[in-house]
């Protein structure tokens, strides 16, 4: 048959019949698992997403579809699938709808979706999570980061956090204004921390202070506030393995207190809250301070001990030399009396009155007969005077 105007469809026929097909033939409700590739709110509150399917172990799609979910239904399905699977309705997760076919004769197919059961993506992530970090742990690298040492003393610090975060605020508050006065130097890398650029924004600071490692102690990363659900990029693969690899001890500090993200798992030091991070930099820096007064204690009592030992040596020294000088002295006092003994015992005053006399010529003592000539006039002491007489006669009895 010839295709004529009598026996064509208008566009309009031919979509009403579609409708009126899939409302036939597909009258139920079916259950559909997919990922979503694209979300969006409009100012009705009526939520309307793509819906896709990718082959198997890789990035392709296989399948796609659009979706709405009406704004009478979406804010009770968004508030309950985010309470229950702590994370939040958006691109990038798979999720479990029920969902009708519905065909308009200007809108074309879509699926309505009339709930999300958040078991299956609950059970979604968890095994994601497993993967990360089993994967983590096949490549080597799940305790790299925790090996680090983290020095004693930690004063330069590397932020990663948003500029305008309460938690942020929360941090330096507690930090500087810590009740000892220790002072601390912070550097912020400013990046978002939760959302979908979160990861990639992260990153990039790390990246940004690896290149200037030598001049912090360590880098801190720190959630600025928000909902439980924001987490979901701390436990992406990507910045996961930055941590892991990161050449400075990482903490954390993302500001939640129920579960631990994978990068609390990988981080060298996991925390709960901003202001936690910074109570445990100010205990770290007194306890330093602690070890160094009592170090100092230990060493000034060393050195009493050690004087007290050197002055107790230095007292027995000088007492020694104290009794040999005075031992010396009583031996140069006993010399001493001895030689005056035999001085005074020598005196001529002594030997004249023993009966000796001594012979002068002209005042001088006369100590050998050669001295005398005849005729010479000599004076003879005695012990009690003296006679004058002239030499008649001189016998000399030897030389």
């Amino acid at each position: 048959m010839q295709p004529t105007p009598d026996n064509a469809i208008s566009l309009y026929g031919l979509t009403t019949l579609i409708r009126r097909t899939i409302d036939q033939g597909l009258p139920n409700a079916y259950i559909v698992i997919a990922e979503i590739h694209s979300l969006s709110v409009n100012r009705s509150g009526h939520a309307y997403l793509d819906l896709v399917e990718k082959s198997e172990g890789g990035d392709q799609i296989i399948a796609q579809a659009r979706a709405t979910i009406w704004a009478s239904q979406f804010r009770m399905i968004k508030a309950y699938f985010e309470s229950t699977t702590g994370r939040q309705l958006q691109t990038g997760i798979k999720i479990m709808v029920k969902a009708k076919v519905t065909f308009h004769e200007i809108y074309g197919l879509s699926l309505n979706i009339t709930d999300i059961l958040p078991e299956y993506t609950a059970g979604e992530i968890a095994m994601q999570r497993q993967r990360t970090i089993n994967q983590l742990k096949a490549d080597g690298i799940f305790d790299m980061n925790k090996g680090l040492s983290l020095p004693r003393l930690v004063q330069r610090i590397a932020v990663i956090s948003s500029a305008t975060a309460a938690g942020f605020g929360d941090f330096a508050k507690q930090l500087h204004g810590n009740q000892y006065g220790y002072k601390f130097a912070t550097t912020l890398f400013e990046a978002s921390v939760q959302g979908d650029g979160a990861a990639s924004s992260i990153i990039q600071q790390l990246d940004a202070i690896a290149e200037l490692r030598s001049q912090y102690d360590c880098v801190v990363i720190i959630r600025g506030g928000g909902s439980k659900t924001d987490l979901a990029c701390f436990d992406q693969l990507s910045i996961c393995q930055h941590i892991c690899q990161f050449p400075l001890p990482v903490i954390t500090g993302i500001g939640h207190d129920r579960d631990e993200s994978i990068a609390d798992l990988v981080a060298n030091t996991p925390l709960k809250t901003p202001t936690a991070v910074a109570q445990y930099l100010i205990d770290r820096a007194h306890g330093c301070d602690m070890a160094v007064d009592a170090k100092a204690a230990a060493i000034m009592r060393k050195v009493s001990m050690t004087m007290a030992g050197k002055v107790a040596y230095i007292d027995r020294a000088w007492d020694r030399i104290i009794s040999r000088i005075k031992n010396r002295l009583v031996r140069a006092d006993a010399r001493l009396k001895m030689a005056e003994a035999r001085i005074e015992a020598s005196s001529p005053d002594k030997i004249l009155r023993r009966g000796y006399t001594y012979v002068t010529i002209d005042g001088k003592p006369l100590t050998s007969a050669a001295q005398l000539e005849k005729g010479q006039k000599i004076t003879t002491i005695f012990r009690d005077g003296s006679a004058t007489s002239t030499v008649e006669d001189i016998t000399i009895t030897s030389k």
